[in-house]
């Protein structure tokens, strides 16, 4: 401490002195001062540019995702629900086109079977086989199939059959009643004679289920004739149907 004053004497004494010029005695340097009080806070500074959007983070137990999987198999159903409540009624739709004209309610006009059909086949017919009357001269309704010479019920009820055959020679015929290629016989009617033509008449009332068939079946003693002049006709027609 005393160097220090020493040197502040010799400064002030001589003008134009500086601190290489003044020498005086050497001494012990002094012990560090207290450090002084701390300093106010300086002003907050300017802020800085925005620096660029970082990559999105991720939880310690989340791994990195992978693509999108395919869709799984459906699942089964769930339960129905329960029944909504009723909407409200729509508004009436525009009226529609007129149909056609439908037949008379009348009894005896709805329900309509009868046929009439002659045979102009030369050929003798088969034994135990279907004769043939292929020519239609009344079908109502279409029950007769000329092709098979079957006439099948499609009215249940009480029908009338009858045939008128031109034969020249023995004839007998049977009426038979079924379904399909199968079926019974119910009367037969015979005729004898010899190189003469004569007509052979039969008939009989049948009760006739839905589907059955009615049709004529010669037996070995076949000798009818269908050729013009000479005709052979089988006829049907219902006369009450079931309730």
């Amino acid at each position: 401490m005393q160097a220090v004053w020493v040197m502040l004497i010799c400064l002030a004494a001589t003008p134009g002195a500086s601190a290489s010029t003044c020498k005086g005695v050497a001494a012990i340097p002094g012990l560090p001062g207290v450090p002084g009080r701390p300093g106010s806070n300086g002003r907050d500074g300017e802020n800085g540019h925005k620096g660029e959007r970082g990559p999105p983070g991720q939880t310690e137990d989340q791994a990195e995702l992978g693509e999108k999987g395919d869709a799984g198999l459906p699942g089964f159903p769930g339960k129905v629900g329960p029944k909504g409540p009723a909407g409200s009624r729509g508004a009436p739709g525009p009226r529609g086109a007129l149909g056609r004209k439908g037949e008379s309610g009348d009894y005896k006009t709805s329900l309509k079977s009868a046929f009439s059909a002659s045979r102009t086949i030369n050929m003798l017919p088969r034994r135990d086989q279907p004769i043939r009357f292929d020519r239609v001269i009344t079908n109502e309704n279409g029950h007769y199939e000329n092709r098979y010479g079957r006439f099948t019920c499609k009215i249940p009820g009480l029908y009338y059959f009858t045939y008128h055959a031109t034969s020249r020679g023995n004839l007998c015929v049977n009426i038979k009643k079924g379904k399909g290629n199968r079926g019974e016989k119910v009367v037969t009617f015979c005729d004898y004679v010899h190189n003469t033509y004569q007509v052979t008449t039969g008939g009989v009332v049948l009760k006739v289920k839905a589907d059955e068939s009615i049709w004529l079946e010669p037996t070995e003693k076949n000798s009818l004739v269908g050729i013009e002049g000479a005709d052979s006709i089988f006829s049907g027609f219902l006369l009450f149907p079931d309730n």
